[in-house]
C-alpha cells in the first residue's frame, strides 16, 4: 500500500494477522496452563468486565452514543 486510504478504520491484513495469532495461541496456552496470579475464577471485580466480554455486541452498539450523551449532558450542566 502506497498511501493511506481515506477510511480510518482500514488496516491491513499483514502484518497484524500475525499478531492476531500469536495473542491466540498465547490465549489457548493459557488457558490450559492458567498461572497461579491469573486468579481462576475471576475475582467479583472483574465480574462485570467478563459481562461486557460475552455482550461485546451490545457494547460496541451502546458506548458511543452513551458517552457522547454523557459529554454533552455535561457540557449542558455546567454551562
Amino acid at each position: 500500500m502506497t498511501e493511506k486510504p481515506i477510511t480510518e478504520d482500514y488496516v491491513p491484513l499483514l502484518p497484524w494477522l500475525g499478531a492476531m495469532w500469536w495473542g491466540a495461541a498465547a490465549a489457548q496456552w493459557l488457558m490450559r496452563r492458567p498461572p497461579r496470579w491469573l486468579g481462576w475464577p475471576l475475582p467479583e471485580l472483574a465480574r462485570p468486565l467478563a459481562v461486557l466480554g460475552r455482550n461485546s455486541l451490545i457494547y460496541y452498539m451502546l458506548h458511543q452514543p452513551v458517552m457522547i450523551g454523557l459529554v454533552l449532558g455535561y457540557g449542558w450542566i455546567m454551562r
